[in-house]
Formats: C-alpha cells, structure tokens, sequence
C-alpha cells in the first residue's frame, strides 16, 4: 500500500514494478462503462436522427395534392335524381322497384358518408403524427438530441482526460523521486 509520501516500494522511493501498469489499468477499467455509455448515446441518437430524416421524405413525397374532390357528390346527386325520378313513376310496380333501388343507394351513400367522416378524421390524426410538419419537427427534437448526446460524449471524454493529466502528473512526480514529506509546520494548500 502507498504511505504518506505515496511510495510504494519497501525503500519508500518512485513507483513498484507493475505500478503504472496497474494505474492505467484502473482508470482505464473504471472510466470504460461511462465512456462506452456515452458513446452508445451517440450511436443512439444518430440512428434516431437517420430514422427521424427517412420519416421525413416519406412524408414529404407522399403528402397529398393540395385539392381533393369529394368523391360522394355525383352519388348524393344520383340520390337525388332517384327522389325526382319516383315522383315520375306511374305504376305501382315501377314505383315499388325505383324506391327499393333509391333506398339501396341512399343506405349505401349513408355508409360512404360515414365512412368519410372517418378516412377525413384519420388522415388529419395521421397527418398530426405522420405528416411532413410532424416528421419536421421530430427531425429538428432529433437533431437536438444527437447535439446533445455528442456534447455528453465530449464531457466523458473530458472527464476521462482529467484523470489521465492527473495519472501522468502522479506518474511523473514518483518516479522522480521521492516527494518531500508533508510538515506538521507548514499550512497544506
């Protein structure tokens, strides 16, 4: 065990045979977790940020034409010619035959009506989470992130350097020769 003067060795002088490898070891060994976490941060974030920009140009290159037609105005008008063309209908079984025909397709333009309701109401959910200002705006948080787990990364890595300062300057002033004792006398800094 290192004494007060921090040697090592039986004659109280530098650093023990092995010494220095064991100090690199330790630092090494005890900085490795946080640098590989920082570092998968990285990897992390710019998997994120890649994924985030691929979103992005599907959206883009699948957003819709600005106009859409309604594709039940010519059924809602066929419906309505049907009304007209019962009040034309001279016989009872012409008549019985047209409302039977008006009411499949009136019960089939209620269905596609609400069935309308439906696709408009998803394509606005999925343009809220989907569409190009959504997938611009996870682009730019993801970039932030990337941004940000770099910068963490450059703090390990700093962090990391510190400590190899302070090996080398440990390193250096015990192996050139033993350090002057610590006096009762004199204020420590």
């Amino acid at each position: 065990m290192t004494g007060r003067g921090g040697s090592s060795d039986s004659s109280g002088q530098g650093l023990a045979a092995g010494e220095r490898e064991q100090l690199v070891h330790v630092l090494e060994t005890r900085f490795a977790p946080s640098l590989d976490a920082a570092s998968a941060l990285v990897r992390d974030a710019e998997r994120d940020l890649a994924v985030a920009r691929e979103r992005l140009a599907r959206a883009e290159s699948a957003a819709p034409a600005p106009y859409a037609s309604d594709p039940l105005t010519f059924m809602r008008q066929s419906v309505a010619e049907e009304v007209e063309a019962l009040e034309r209908k001279t016989t009872e079984k012409k008549l019985r035959a047209a409302y039977r025909f008006l009411i499949d397709r009136a019960v089939e333009l209620a269905g596609a009506e609400v069935d309308g309701f439906h696709a408009d109401r998803f394509a606005v959910e999925r343009a809220a989470q989907d569409g190009p200002e959504a997938c611009r705006s996870a682009v730019q948080q993801a970039e932030e992130a990337a941004e940000a787990a770099r910068r963490t990364q450059e703090r390990v890595q700093g962090a990391e350097r510190s400590a190899r300062d302070g090996l080398m300057l440990l390193l250096t002033k015990l192996a050139s020769g033993p350090p002057v004792p610590d006096s009762p006398s004199q204020p420590s800094a």
